[in-house]
Formats: C-alpha cells, structure tokens, sequence
C-alpha cells in the first residue's frame, strides 16, 4: 500500500492537484491499479481484498484532507495581498505630497514681506495643491497658470503599477498552469495509466517491485522474474509455511508458525543483527545439485509484521559451496525479495545447505512474516 501512496503523491504533483476533478481521476486510477494487482497476485480470500480496499479508501482520504488542508491556506494568502497594497497606498501618497509642502513653504519665506501682489499670487497656488476648495476657486485656468508639484497625482502612478503587478501574477499563473497540464500529459502518456483504464494490460506482468540495494534498474534478476510470470514450475520450492521443520533458529532468533491476512506464514523474529539472531532455512542437496556452474536466482516471499518498513538481510551457508555474501533489502508490504547466486559446478555438496534471515538488522526486534522461498536454477 506504500507503494500505491507514493504513486498518488507523485501524480499529485505533476497534476493541477487543486482541480477536484484532477484529483478524483487519480484516486480513481489506484483504485484500479489495487484490483488488478489483487488479481494478478490470485488472491481471492473476500476478508484480504476487503481489508486492502479498506486501507487504501483511508490513504486516499487522508491524501486529500491534505490537498484541502492546502488549498485552504494558498486561498488565505491570496486574500491577504490586497489588504497589504491598500495599507502602503496612503503612505505612498504622504510621502510624494510632502516635498510639495515644503517647498512652498520656502516660496513664502522667501518672498518679499511687503509685496501684497505676490502673497495674492502665492494664494491660489497653496489652495490649489492643498485645499478641496482651492481647486474650485480658482478653475482650470488657476491649474495650469501654477505649473506647480500641486497638479502632480500620485496615486495615479500607484495604480499603474498595481496593474502592472496584477498582469504579471497572472501570466505567471497562466505558465504554471500549462507546465503542470504539459508535466501530467507527459506522466499519463508514459506511466501506462491510460493502458489500466482501458483495461487492456499486460497481465503476465506482476504487479510486485523489490526495493532494496541489490537491484537497479536493469537489473537481470527482475527481467529473470518477470519473464517467469511470477513462479512457475521451473522454480523449486525450497520453504513453505507448512515445512516448519526446515527451519531452525540460532541464540538469538525465534520463528512460529501463524495466520496472516495474505494466508499462514512464519513470523521470524531476530533480536541480534548478527548470525546470532538469524533463522536458518534448510535447502536440499538435491536443489543446491541444480546451482553449480549456473547465474541462479533466490527468491524469499516476505512482509513486515506491523506493517512499518524493516530492514532484512539474507546470506547463503551452502556447504561445500560456500557462501553468496549478505544481501540487504527493506520490507513493508508482502513482496518478493530475490538475488543471485553463482557458484562452481565442481561443488557439488552431500549435505543440506541454508539461507539465513535476519528479521532486523537495525536491531529494534522486528518481525517478519516468511510465506515461501524458492530458488530457480540458472541455465
């Protein structure tokens, strides 16, 4: 199910996610995804599907009480902008009428004190820029006798530039808005989702991907698995849950046998990161026969006990053959992990060999559930 929520959020966020309609189609299209793969994987079990669909209604509505959650606030900001220009607004204009003031504040000390015609001509000027009165007084011939700062608007320059500021935000808008519908087009067109809508995929695919540092994306072991269509007769069972007496556990590592929603399994449980804490898995002298001179490939079924991503290791006690090194994956949902193995044809061993499983090497005590192990001989 972490798989299906991350593929979600990537789709969110290539996509006009604030377009309800947006986000419907994608929690539409996992939907889908989870039946095809249920199908794929054959699980019929009516309580397992249920409970899958349960758990992902619930990602997918804490998803979008997320998106709300964001649209709500992205909305909020937008309110505050024009708020903020029309507080800076009257300061604009105190501050472009001031220098006006004081400069005929110094016309009339400058003047003559005895002059009656010029204080009559400053007068007219001062009501002008500064008196609602003024203006009506002395008409428009007054206006443009002054040539003074008094005709100067300055809010008219502030609106020019609130425009200015408008029409970019909205072609920045517009921008965004055609990279995102270009980036989801592109998502669409190469992740097959329209392929899964229209119910014509590929269902010899399985719908499974091992995460873990053994792989890339090339990596020989998926194509091997793929090809395979999942497990065929080709692979040799080496575990299953009801051969609890293959395994056996070292000083720090326990196992049981019990009942899971994907069907019994054994919970393997490790409270030392070493050896120590391993689960040995018996493999047949008959199976390791099959190994020699050959590019093999080991695959363990597996999935974290509570649900939460674990680290588990995996190494190969093959007797004579020895061994294939520690190989590392994390675990969350039931998943296949597999790697390979090559080992010299001359060593062919007499006596049982082992896969050991470390259910924590981060040694928090965690568990895992094992559902099968199987190995398919190279050729």
């Amino acid at each position: 199910m972490s798989g299906l929520e991350t593929a979600i959020r990537n789709a969110l966020a290539r996509s006009e996610r604030a377009n309800a309609e947006v986000r419907a189609r994608i929690y539409q299209s996992a939907r889908h995804a989870l039946e095809a793969g249920l199908r794929k994987q054959e699980i019929n079990d009516p309580e397992t599907m249920a409970a899958q669909r349960h758990r992902l209604e619930a990602t997918i509505r804490e998803i979008e009480t997320e998106e709300r959650a964001r649209l709500a606030a992205a909305e909020s900001a937008v309110r505050a902008e024009p708020v903020a220009e029309a507080r800076a607004e009257p300061a604009l204009r105190a501050e472009r009428a001031e220098p006006t003031l004081e400069g005929e504040r110094r016309d009339d000390a400058g003047r003559p004190a005895g002059g009656t015609g010029d204080i009559g001509a400053i007068r007219p000027e001062r009501a002008d820029g500064f008196s609602a009165g003024g203006a009506a007084a002395a008409g428009p011939a007054s206006g443009k006798a002054s040539g003074g700062p008094a005709d100067i608007r300055p809010e008219r320059v502030a609106k020019a530039r609130r425009r200015r500021g408008r029409l970019f935000s909205f072609l920045l808008v517009v921008a965004t808005l055609i990279a995102a519908f270009g980036a989801l087009a592109w998502w669409v067109q190469t992740s097959g989702l329209l392929a899964d809508l229209r119910g014509d995929a590929d269902d010899s695919i399985p719908p499974a991907r091992v995460s873990g540092e053994d792989f890339s994306g090339d990596d020989p072991v998926k194509k091997a698995l793929d090809t395979q269509n999942r497990f065929t007769a080709d692979w040799r069972a080496v575990f299953s849950p009801g051969d609890m007496d293959k395994l056996s556990a070292g000083a720090a590592g326990r196992f049981e046998q019990v009942g899971t929603g994907e069907g019994p399994a054994a919970r393997i449980t490790s409270t030392d990161p070493d050896r120590d804490g391993a689960v040995r898995i018996e493999v047949s002298p008959e199976v390791l026969g099959e190994l020699g001179g050959k590019n093999s490939t080991v695959a363990l079924t597996v999935q974290s006990a509570n649900g939460k991503p674990v680290q588990v290791t995996v190494e190969c006690d093959f007797s004579t053959m020895g061994g294939c090194g520690r190989h590392r994956f994390t675990v969350s949902e039931r998943t296949d992990i597999l790697f390979q193995v090559t080992f010299d044809r001359s060593l062919s061993p007499s006596e049982p060999g082992h896969l050991l499983l470390n259910s924590d090497i981060a040694g928090g005590n965690a568990s895992v559930y094992l559902y099968g192990v199987r190995i398919l001989p190279g050729e």
